[in-house]
């Protein structure tokens, strides 16, 4: 989502271009009354982000995906956005492993949003990712290639 609301599925840098990356977590009351109105609106409710979640994540074989995902965010309330090469599983960790930016840290009870500034200095497209394992819904928590650099 763009500061005036607008939400995106990927975001095409030029290299060199640097980029302020605001994240929160949804459930951080006192974070999401900081964000400007324009993003504030267009914030999904939380029955339209059960639809997402029905449309993103595969049923389970036993149980109902809301009581799971429910017993989720009670179990792991925090999150983590990191944003590494798309096309893999780049869990090692480190800076050294691909990942673009340092992970950004969601907790549910942050007073403000989370914000890092990075570079786009390598070619190529990049994943916003959740680090941090978060219950059943977690391996679906990415937006792979969601922001690709070009050259200019």
């Amino acid at each position: 989502m763009d500061a005036d609301g607008n939400e995106h599925d990927q975001v095409v840098l030029d290299r060199e271009t640097a980029v302020r990356l605001v994240a929160f977590n949804t459930n951080a009351e006192q974070a999401l009354d900081k964000l400007p109105s324009t993003v504030q609106n267009t914030i999904p409710e939380h029955h339209e982000l059960e639809e997402r979640n029905k449309q993103r994540i595969p049923p389970p074989k036993s149980g109902n995906l809301h009581t799971l995902l429910e017993e989720a965010n009670e179990r792991y309330p925090n999150h983590c956005v990191v944003v590494m090469p798309s096309g893999g599983n780049h869990m090692g960790g480190g800076m050294g492993s691909g990942i673009m930016m340092h992970p950004l840290a969601l907790p549910h009870n942050a007073t403000k949003p989370t914000a890092a500034t990075m570079r786009a200095s390598r070619r190529g497209d990049y994943t916003l990712s959740c680090l941090t394992y978060c219950g059943y819904g977690h391996p679906y928590m990415d937006l792979d290639g969601a922001l690709v650099v070009r050259f200019i």
